[in-house]
């Protein structure tokens, strides 16, 4: 398979890269990149990229941002960090992503625990994840050509020390077990599924 890892640098992004290198033939984008750029908040870099690469089986995205603030703190535009980039920056990605992608093709977007969850200072997030969760629902139903939308929802990830302090109480999970999960997501004939690892 020809699969597109975008945020391929990140905790999630370079396993998954490390993994699928082994029998697939896989291309890693994230923002600083120098081969393949991309700014999820931008759709004419989302576009730009694609037309940089060949026809995809896969894409595959572990990118986006949001805000970690107490309610109280959160300004608007808080929330819209998280609306342009995690959210926005997916659901443009797929209206991108369809016109690009073989038939029967996969699309795998990322989202998390705190779609269900809560956690102190993680409103913003929340938010979007639950978005993202009714996007997949609803799109997937509407994508032609047997093209696949799911998402992967992992919860805080082991060895990511940082994170797994903020989910105080949650078990952590291994990468490892994430990665398989976005393998799954690839080869499901399923869509529309929240791929929940928590």
């Amino acid at each position: 398979m020809k699969i597109l890892i975008i945020g391929y640098t990140g905790t999630i992004g370079k396993k998954i890269y490390e993994s699928l290198q082994e029998h697939h033939e896989v291309y890693g984008a994230h923002r600083n990149s120098d081969s393949y750029p991309i700014d999820i908040t931008n759709q004419e870099s989302i576009r730009q990229l694609f037309e940089k690469l060949p026809k995809l089986d896969a894409v595959i995205n572990a990118a986006g941002t949001a805000s970690w603030k107490p309610l109280f703190e959160l300004k608007e535009e808080d929330y819209y960090l998280g609306i342009k980039s995690k959210l926005m920056g997916q659901v443009n990605l797929v209206h991108i992503a369809k016109d690009y992608i073989n038939d029967h093709g996969s699309i795998t977007l990322t989202t998390g625990i705190l779609a269900e969850h809560y956690e102190p200072n993680a409103v913003a997030l929340s938010l979007v994840n639950g978005a993202i969760h009714s996007f997949v629902n609803a799109a997937s139903k509407e994508l032609n050509r047997g093209i696949r939308l799911n998402t992967v929802a992992p919860g805080a990830i082991s060895g990511d020390f940082p994170k797994e302090k903020k989910f105080a109480g949650y078990f952590p999970v291994e990468i490892e077990d994430v990665v398989k999960i976005y393998e799954y997501s690839l080869t499901t004939t399923n869509s529309g599924q929240i791929l929940k690892i928590y």
